[in-house]
């Protein structure tokens, strides 16, 4: 699936929360439409109903003034001149403008008020409704139709003229003035655009509003005839003779036939609900337009400090000091926690590779150490053979392995320490641990013991001074090693020749800083023991180890005096502490 970026998605939420509400928008303007457009026919109908009752009121009004005049006494006597002055009373007073008529069965105009007395009268040209009228004694209403006389469109309204014997031969025609009708239905006209319509029985325009005379006497559509003639009222859809689409309604006047279409132009209610739409589509589009801005904006504001975070991820320079600002408090918070995180993986990869570091010299130096400890013990096994030792197996073998253990109590001392400088005391009693107390053999000297105590009884003599600085001395691990040798090789002349030799005897050993202050001092002080004549006529492997070898391995500024006093022996052993990191020299 394909990823979208936080842009495209806070696009995508615009467009899904505007596009939805717009489209339900436009959709409630449509169902408002419909709405409107039922009430449109309901209204056009109510407006062709009523149109309807009007005419047939006023047909009606018109048949019943003719059937009264047709009941005239001058009319019953043949005396037309006396009925033309009642017929013109009438149409004085009721129907100003009409003209009434009395024709005979054969169509023969006997009388016509629109026609000066004495002048010829014409056949009447329109017989359909006289007919009917003789037929069935009723009144009847006529299609629009041409008269002969003024030759223009007129209608009549004809009743039956009843002689005193009951002999039906005669009827009695009004034809109303030509707007009267148009008259009645424009008091009744709602609106400039309502198209109103008046129709005879065969579907032609008698009466039409607006334009009266532009469309009386055309025909209306075949389809609208058909449905007018099935039902006596309906609501449908048409198009007017322009081409105007319209809501239509009719009603028909079932006395006479005729009918009543009202049509409403479509535009009065689809100009309202297109203005509607365009607006909603114009707001819509302005706050889709205003929401995608807002959302670049979002969008770049949350962009900008995620792009800050990936700099923050992929940089390899050093994490700032200060807390980083992204501009977005969440991503502030993360990116405090990545620092922290960075910088906790940072030291931890630098104590790894510290520990790396360390681990590889250490291993260099445990080579180093064991290639010495190889030389150590291959000499002190020539120097034992050499000594006094190598004629006796038995002493050579007690004296190898005393210096061997010493030897080991130095890799111990200094595996204790992980091959680094170790401290001073600590030194001085790994050296002499087989000639200590049994209760402090052994036990590792806190930094701040001045003396190695000795208990009353205790077989120990020997007393140990260590006085220290605010930091305890420091050996390294070759200045170590040698000391505990050279201290063991001290304490094993002492037992054998030396104060240690004789119950009354004891040993002094007093650790202390040089008046230099950069080196330190071990003493080794003998008392009690038997007189000593003076240095050795030959020195020994403990002399040569402390004349030579341990000069050697302290380093510059090491020393080894000895005074062969007659009280016992005084030994001077001086070398400089320094800082001590392992290395494969070190030794």
């Amino acid at each position: 699936m394909h990823r979208l970026t936080l842009r495209g998605r806070m696009v995508l939420l615009v467009l899904v929360g505007v596009l939805p509400l717009l489209g339900f928008h436009l959709a409630l303007i449509y169902r408002d439409f419909q709405a409107q457009r039922d009430q449109f026919g309901v209204q056009a109908q109510d407006l062709a109903s009523s149109l309807a009752q009007l005419v047939e009121g006023e047909l009606g009004t018109r048949v019943a003034a003719l059937e009264v005049l047709a009941l005239s006494q001058s009319l019953a006597r043949d005396d037309l001149l006396a009925f033309r002055a009642e017929a013109e009373v009438v149409l004085a007073l009721q129907q100003p403008g009409a003209s009434i008529m009395l024709v005979r069965q054969d169509g023969q105009q006997l009388m016509n008020t629109a026609v000066p007395p004495g002048a010829p009268l014409p056949m009447l040209q329109e017989t359909t409704n006289l007919q009917r009228v003789l037929t069935t004694g009723q009144p009847a209403v006529s299609d629009l139709y041409v008269g002969s006389g003024l030759q223009r469109r007129a209608i009549a309204i004809k009743v039956p003229v009843w002689r005193p014997d009951g002999k039906l031969d005669r009827v009695l025609a009004l034809t109303p003035r030509p707007d009267a009708l148009s008259n009645l239905i424009a008091r009744q006209h709602r609106g400039t655009n309502w198209c109103v319509s008046l129709l005879d029985g065969a579907g032609v325009r008698i009466a039409q509003l607006p334009n009266p005379a532009g469309y009386e006497g055309e025909k209306v559509s075949s389809a609208f005839f058909r449905a007018a003639a099935d039902r006596s009222e309906a609501i449908y859809e048409t198009t007017s003779a322009e081409g105007v689409p319209l809501i239509a309604a009719f009603s028909r006047l079932d006395a006479y036939g005729w009918a009543v279409a009202v049509g409403i132009p479509l535009s009065e209610l689809t100009q309202p609900v297109w203005r509607r739409a365009t607006n909603s589509l114009a707001v819509g589009m302005a706050l889709l337009l205003g929401g995608l801005g807002l959302a670049q904006l979002v969008a770049h504001g949350i962009t900008g400090p995620i792009t800050a975070l990936r700099r923050l991820a992929t940089t390899t320079d050093e994490a700032p000091a200060a807390p980083v600002t992204t501009g977005l408090a969440e991503t502030d918070d993360v990116a405090d926690a990545l620092l922290a995180e960075t910088s906790r993986r940072r030291a931890a990869l630098t104590s790894l590779l510290e520990s790396e570091r360390r681990l590889r010299l250490v291993v260099a130096e445990l080579n180093h150490r064991a290639k010495n400890a190889l030389a150590t013990v291959q000499a002190l096994a020539q120097q034992t053979a050499r000594g006094e030792a190598g004629s006796d197996p038995v002493r050579f073998t007690a004296a190898f392995n005393a210096r061997l253990q010493s030897l080991a109590r130095a890799h111990d001392l200094l595996a204790a320490f992980s091959w680094e400088a170790a401290a001073l005391h600590a030194v001085v009693q790994a050296g002499l641990a087989p000639w200590l107390a049994s209760g402090d053999a052994g036990r590792e000297l806190s930094p701040d013991v001045r003396m190695l105590p000795t208990q009353p009884g205790d077989p120990s003599r020997i007393d140990i001074h260590c006085i220290h600085d605010v930091e305890p001395a420091m050996a390294s691990p070759g200045q170590a090693q040698a000391l505990v040798l050279a201290l063991h090789e001290l304490a094993t002349n002492a037992v054998k020749h030396g104060a240690l030799s004789t119950p009354a005897g004891y040993v002094k050993v007093i650790c202390r800083r040089a008046e230099s202050c950069q080196d330190w001092i071990i003493e080794w002080r003998e008392s009690g023991g038997p007189p000593v004549p003076g240095p050795p006529d030959r020195g020994g492997f403990g002399t040569r180890l402390l004349t030579r070898a341990l000069a050697h391995d302290l380093g510059p500024g090491g020393s080894v005096a000895l005074d062969f006093r007659p009280t016992g022996v005084h030994a001077t052993i001086r070398f400089r502490t320094r800082s001590y990191a392992i290395t494969g020299a070190a030794g």
